[in-house]
C-alpha cells in the first residue's frame, strides 16, 4: 500500500476478513482499504476493503469462481496489434462485454499500424468508431499516436488490456521510458506473444491517476452473466431488439428477430453479430 509519503508498506489480510469471498477476489490491483500499523513497524493489518466502485472480472483458473484483476478503474484499454498477432474482432467484443459488465468504458487500441495497409486499418476502426467506441492507432516502431494516447490516459485510471504479444509493454515503455519493465519478444514461428507481465502492476501517472497493465489473457470471459444479457452489452442490438417478437430473444434462432432483421439490412456488421453469437453459446455451454 502507498501511503502517499513515496514508499510501498506491505499489508498482511486477516484470516477471517473475506472467508465469504474466492481467494483471487479478496485484494486486487485498485482496491481502496483502511489498515492498521502498529508502532513504528512497516507492515500493517487490512482491516476493511471500502466498497468497489468498478471490477474487471474473470473467470478463475478452476473455471468456478471469479477472479478480480482491477477494481476502481474507469476506463478499460482493450489493446490489439493489426498484425503479429492479428487483431480478433472475438477476443475485442468479449473484453468490451467484461468491462461493461463491470462499469467500465471501453477503448479501442489497434496498435502495430504500421505492419498493417490502410484498408486493413480501416475495417475494424469504422466498425467500432459507428458504433460509438473511442478507437486509438499507436505505432511504437513509428511513434504513431503516442502523444493521443498519453494525453487520454493523463489524470484518468485506466487498465490496459489484452492478448499476450499485442504490444502493451513496448508501449508503456515508450510513454514512460523511466518505468522499467521488460519488453517481450512475440514467437517468430508461432505468431503468439511471450508473457512479459506475470500480475497485474499499477503505476501512478506524471498527470495524476493511474494505469494497470494486466497480464497477457488468453481467456478472458464474463463472469456470471446470464446468456440473456448479452445482448445489453452489444449497444447497436438496443434498438433493433424493440421489434423482436419474442421477450428475451436470443437472437439466434427465433423467429421475427428484430436484430437479425437489423443484420440483414446492414445496420448491424457481421463481425460483431458474430462475435455475439460465439460468446452466447460459451456463456450458455
Amino acid at each position: 500500500m502507498d501511503l502517499g509519503e513515496g514508499s510501498p508498506r506491505l499489508c498482511r489480510i486477516r484470516s477471517n476478513l473475506f472467508h465469504h469471498e474466492p481467494r483471487e477476489s479478496r485484494i486486487a490491483v485498485g482496491d481502496e482499504v483502511r489498515v492498521d500499523f502498529q508502532d513504528s513497524s512497516d507492515t500493517g493489518w487490512i482491516l476493511e476493503r471500502l466498497p468497489r466502485r468498478t471490477v474487471l472480472t474473470r473467470r478463475a483458473a478452476d473455471r468456478t469462481d471469479s477472479q478480480v484483476l482491477v477494481s476502481n478503474a474507469e476506463t478499460l484499454i482493450i489493446v490489439s496489434a493489426m498484425k503479429r498477432p492479428a487483431y480478433r474482432f472475438g477476443v475485442i467484443d468479449r473484453l468490451i462485454a467484461v468491462g461493461l459488465q463491470g462499469g467500465l468504458t471501453p477503448v479501442i487500441l489497434f496498435n502495430k499500424t504500421d505492419l498493417a495497409e490502410a484498408e486493413e486499418i480501416d475495417l475494424p476502426t469504422r466498425i467500432y468508431r459507428d458504433i460509438g467506441y473511442r478507437v486509438i492507432q499507436t505505432s511504437v516502431h513509428l511513434n504513431l499516436g503516442l502523444d493521443g494516447l498519453k494525453d487520454h490516459l493523463s489524470g484518468s485510471k485506466s487498465v490496459l488490456c489484452g492478448h499476450s504479444g499485442v504490444g502493451k509493454s513496448s508501449l508503456i515503455h515508450a510513454l514512460f521510458p523511466d518505468w522499467e519493465i521488460r519488453i517481450g519478444e512475440v514467437k517468430r514461428k508461432s505468431g503468439t506473444g511471450r508473457h512479459t507481465t506475470i500480475l497485474a502492476n499499477m503505476y501512478s501517472l506524471p498527470e495524476g491517476g493511474w494505469l494497470v497493465d494486466t497480464p497477457g489473457i488468453r481467456e478472458l470471459m464474463p463472469y456470471g452473466m446470464d446468456p440473456r444479457e448479452l445482448g445489453d452489452y452489444f449497444v447497436e442490438f438496443a434498438e433493433p431488439s424493440q421489434s423482436c417478437r419474442f421477450k428475451g430473444c436470443s437472437h439466434l434462432k427465433e423467429p421475427d428477430c428484430g436484430v437479425k432483421q437489423a443484420l440483414e439490412e446492414g445496420r448491424i456488421t457481421e463481425e460483431r453479430y458474430r462475435s455475439y453469437s460465439t460468446i452466447y453459446e460459451s456463456l450458455s455451454a
